[in-house]
């Protein structure tokens, strides 16, 4: 990072733009729980299809027609990623925020570095989405085992990944946002592109490091709050708590213990 980008990155902020960040962040988040909790309240609500529910919720082809299908399935993970992903991007917005300082359109190069941020993790979506939406019209839906054999399957792979060393590099990258404004902040370029690069190369890394949780959401399905809130939670801990790194391991072995739990109801029900 040039001399000039690392002043700009420790003065010159102002204080309307330093308050406006946070409830900006805390707002978006905000809503797409709000928005959430709503959609699981109509998932569950009295003589609603909840197979149908589950399709929308994971992109699957509705009767309608896959398009539509694939098009809730990207919402709904649109509304998990700004709520239990944003909120821990705040150093990371917080640091393009200081770098930015003397510029022009401050607020919108914060914004292109958010914005590029978030478009890593819908990236990961359009897979997962478009990924179970072929594979459900290939094989009418035949694919997708009962909802406690997946969400044991993938809970078993989120555990594995957490004890891997991948994760844990991933993790103490995502950790220091500042590293990638040194990585990738040159200076030659326009501000917008420089701090979109950093937001990408940051959403990068938190794709490795949360990727395998988060699967664990899309297994389950959007509306499935009690799943999201405490997976939202450690997550976030893992990331911005002093103890963050000490957490990896226990969230992996409960992961691995409650996937385990799960694939083994259907075994022992037999």
């Amino acid at each position: 990072m040039p001399r000039s980008a690392a002043t700009t990155a420790g003065r010159g902020l102002r204080r309307p733009d330093r308050d406006f960040l946070l409830p900006a962040v805390l707002m978006a988040a905000a809503a797409a729980w709000l928005l959430l909790v709503l959609w699981s309240d109509h998932v569950g609500a009295p003589g609603h299809d909840g197979h149908a529910a589950a399709s929308h919720v994971h992109g699957d082809a509705p009767s309608s027609g896959t398009g539509a299908g694939t098009s809730a399935g990207l919402i709904g993970w649109f509304l998990m990623v700004v709520a239990m992903m944003l909120p821990p991007a705040l150093p990371l917005l917080r640091m393009l925020q200081r770098l930015v300082a003397r510029h022009r359109g401050r607020r919108v190069l914060v914004l292109s570095g958010g914005a590029s941020f978030l478009a890593v993790w819908m990236l990961l979506g359009l897979l997962l989405v478009s990924g179970d939406a072929v594979l459900t019209a290939l094989t009418g839906g035949a694919w997708r085992p009962a909802a406690p054999v997946l969400v044991g399957a993938v809970l078993l792979l989120a555990g594995a990944f957490q004890l891997s060393p991948l994760k844990s590099r991933c993790l103490v990258a995502c950790r220091s946002p500042r590293s990638f404004a040194v990585a990738h902040w040159h200076g030659e370029r326009h501000p917008a592109i420089e701090s979109a690069t950093v937001g990408a190369a940051y959403g990068a890394s938190c794709v490795g490091c949360c990727w395998a949780l988060m699967l664990v959401c899309f297994a389950g399905g959007t509306a499935h709050l009690v799943t999201m809130v405490p997976l939202t939670v450690l997550m976030t801990a893992e990331r911005m708590t002093p103890f963050g790194t000490s957490l990896v391991r226990p969230i992996g072995v409960a992961a691995l213990v409650a996937g385990a739990g799960l694939l083994a109801v259907p075994v022992l029900g037999t």
